[in-house]
């Protein structure tokens, strides 16, 4: 079984290292660089060279070299986990049994209703509106790609639960550990050929979350201390921070916990970049 891994944050990490164990990974595709990707990517230089795995670097997975260097690997599945790029038809169709992406959200199998506290939209920035949006759960979903962003085929789906003080960073880990058990649970039926393939329920849904932008992240100072919280807590580093600007002065608050609607815990750092450099 050859399974080829693309991969540009810490979601895929844990799912990478089992799969590395197995020696079942043909090849990681990564970024090169940030570019104008929002969150900050994840260096996959030293666990591709634990594990001596090919590792590529691109800045468009849909590129004429990058499928050459896909077509060459002749894998039977592709994976994107932690990936943010649309993957185009020409390299849908390279792998033998197709490409599984990942949601971190809870999209529905059939007959299933949206629940009012579970984060169960399509779209962008899952994490962060997870947290923006007070809800007390969200998921990890893990689907088979189309051409058409997050409407396939569902192949496995785990839930995550939320607490008051959750941040952007624990809940990426939270999602890195569910993909990996996922895709652990589902090998079985990967190596036998016989991966899942459970239709999606499609209507009903939650509005598409919107894709978010660093220089949006400020800080109201007119807005109750809960909603705040919830933006600070949502843009923890490897995401942009929220800031407030001050006598020209960007201010980004890279951590704060509150209590009570009080802040009790508050770590600030004065200009460079919103990702912390």
């Amino acid at each position: 079984m050859r399974i080829v891994v693309c991969s540009m944050n810490d979601i895929g990490r844990y799912a990478i290292e089992e799969l590395a164990k197995h020696n079942l990974v043909a090849g990681l595709f990564t970024v090169k660089e940030r570019g104008k990707l929002y969150m900050e990517p994840t260096d996959y230089t030293e666990l591709a060279a634990k594990f001596n795995l090919p590792l590529y670097k691109n800045q468009d997975i849909n590129a004429p070299e990058v499928e050459a260097q896909m077509r060459a690997l002749k894998p039977d599945f592709c994976m994107t986990i932690g990936w943010k790029q649309i993957i185009k038809k020409n390299m849908l169709d390279i792998p033998k049994y197709g490409w599984v992406g990942g949601h971190p959200t809870k999209l529905l199998f059939p007959g299933e209703k949206v629940e009012p506290d579970t984060l169960s939209a399509p779209g962008n920035e899952p994490l962060n509106h997870a947290i923006r949006g007070g809800y007390k759960r969200t998921g990890m979903t893990l689907f088979w790609l189309k051409e058409k962003i997050d409407t396939g085929e569902l192949f496995a789906r785990g839930i995550i639960d939320l607490d008051e003080h959750e941040t952007s960073s624990t809940l990426l880990e939270k999602m890195g550990r569910m993909t990996a058990q996922l895709v652990l649970d589902n090998l079985p039926a990967m190596l036998a050929g016989k991966p899942p393939r459970i239709p999606q329920q499609m209507q009903d849904t939650q509005p598409f979350m919107k894709k978010l932008l660093a220089d949006e992240n400020v800080i109201d100072l007119t807005k109750p201390a809960k909603e705040t919280y919830a933006l600070i807590r949502s843009e923890v580093h490897p995401y942009p921070n929220a800031f407030i600007d001050f006598y020209g002065m960007r201010i980004y608050v890279e951590h704060a916990r509150f209590e009570n609607d009080k802040c009790t815990e508050l770590k600030v750092r004065v200009g460079g970049t919103p990702w912390g450099k």
